[in-house]
């Protein structure tokens, strides 16, 4: 099936993708790239069975290969970024603010950042960052400032987009570049953050007990003590307590009692990671654990809410990985930051193609009829859809996948017409 998909077709991708990159490393990643979508997993074991007869030699060889893959250099995101997001633009319908999700992903000993575009109910990977875990001293403000310094160069200056996130990346150096570059966001803070409100420093839960934060109001606010590490910026914050419902096929008892297993989870780790320190959350904690308290350039709080509401398209990334690819078991076990920064690079490329398939799919009449067969209420994702090109018992896709590489290869082209 591999030989039947056509590596020269995924290589004429890749080269687009990487750019003026090493022709070795282009070759090695359109390997890397076709094995994943017919595998299906990372695994050293199943990418080496998707190798075709041909080229993988006997088992030891075609293992051995395979762990050679994520022993080379790491893509270059100042190439590759910029095509990714282009590439994600591609698939965004007319209209669509461009939201970009950012989120990190605990790899055993490695600590994993995505940026990524929020399309189709996913985001579509357009930047990475991998460093140690336990963090190093300062290393968390670091990568993020990187990350997002990347992702304002690689934008096209014609392009306004914003960044979501969650409580874990407030700070007020954050915050500032964001501002200078002119990059909108809606960051969630946690109620211990101290902000500037009505001339009052203060934390975040005094001003909601106070009521210079109302829910449902958008204050003027400023962030930051003024320090050289903490600059003033100035902001607004929006107020919501609207309690997200879960969707209708979660809400059932068997979803509630994974709930309140995860809760019971929860507080074991922290017992074991604080010993007899631990302590209940507060009054003031409770009270206020399903409010959403945004950092935000929203003009109003209707806005700044439905566009941090996006950010959890990414967990639903970060499950196709885990629990389809099997990113996690493998990356746990890779001795270098530079081979995970490897292995998170191809698995972008390779999610961004699969992605751009199912797409591709679900927009066509044959696609189409075959989602009602899938589903009765259709609910797939273009990534489970683009899965499905490969391994659907049901109906042979080689002939209709040959027909899309070059319409996905025109569409990465500049002055190529994007209609098709």
């Amino acid at each position: 099936m591999t030989a039947s998909v056509g590596y020269e077709q995924v290589q004429a991708w890749v080269e687009i993708m990487l750019g003026q990159t090493h022709a070795t490393v282009v070759r090695t990643t359109a390997w890397i790239v076709l094995c994943v979508l017919m595998a299906q997993r990372v695994t050293t074991a199943a990418l080496a069975r998707a190798l075709p007869a041909d080229q993988g030699g006997s088992g030891r060889a075609r293992l051995t290969r395979v762990r050679r893959w994520w022993a080379g250099p790491p893509l270059e995101q100042t190439v590759v970024s910029p095509q990714l997001i282009q590439a994600a633009l591609t698939l965004l319908p007319p209209g669509q603010p461009v939201v970009v999700a950012l989120d990190t992903t605990r790899l055993g000993r490695w600590e994993v950042w995505l940026a990524g575009m929020v399309v189709g109910g996913r985001t579509v990977p357009i930047g990475w960052a991998v460093i140690p875990y336990p963090w190093p001293k300062g290393r968390f403000r670091t990568t993020t400032s990187a990350l997002i310094q990347r992702l304002q160069e690689a934008f096209p200056p014609s392009v306004s987009w914003s960044v979501v996130a969650d409580r874990g990346f407030p700070s007020a150096l954050l915050f500032a570049q964001l501002r200078q570059a002119g990059t909108s966001c809606s960051i969630r803070l946690r109620l211990n953050v101290w902000v500037t409100v009505a001339g009052v420093y203060a934390m975040v839960a005094e001003h909601l007990e106070a009521g210079r934060l109302v829910v449902g109001q958008r204050t003027a606010a400023v962030m930051g003590g003024g320090q050289r590490d903490q600059p003033l910026v100035p902001g607004w914050i929006a107020v919501s307590a609207a309690v997200v419902v879960p969707p209708k096929h979660k809400q059932n008892p068997g979803t509630e009692r994974e709930r309140r297993q995860r809760a019971t989870a929860r507080a074991k780790q922290r017992a074991r990671k604080y010993g007899r320190h631990t302590t209940p959350p507060s009054a003031t904690a409770r009270r206020y654990a399903q409010t959403w308290v945004l950092f935000t350039t929203a003009p109003t709080v209707p806005h700044a809410v439905a566009e941090y509401a996006q950010r959890m398209a990414i967990e639903e990334t970060f499950r196709d990985w885990h629990s389809g690819w099997g990113v996690r078991h493998v990356a746990v076990a890779l001795p270098t930051a530079t081979m995970v920064d490897r292995l998170i690079g191809a698995v972008c490329l390779a999610y961004r193609l699969q992605m751009s398939l199912g797409q591709r799919l679900s927009a066509d009449p044959l696609g189409q009829r075959r989602r009602a067969q899938w589903t009765a209420t259709d609910r797939v994702s273009w990534f489970w859809c683009g899965q499905q090109l490969f391994h659907d018992p049901g109906y042979d896709w080689r002939a209709w996948l040959a027909a899309q590489w070059s319409m996905l290869i025109d569409r990465l082209v500049p002055g190529v017409d994007k209609a098709a």
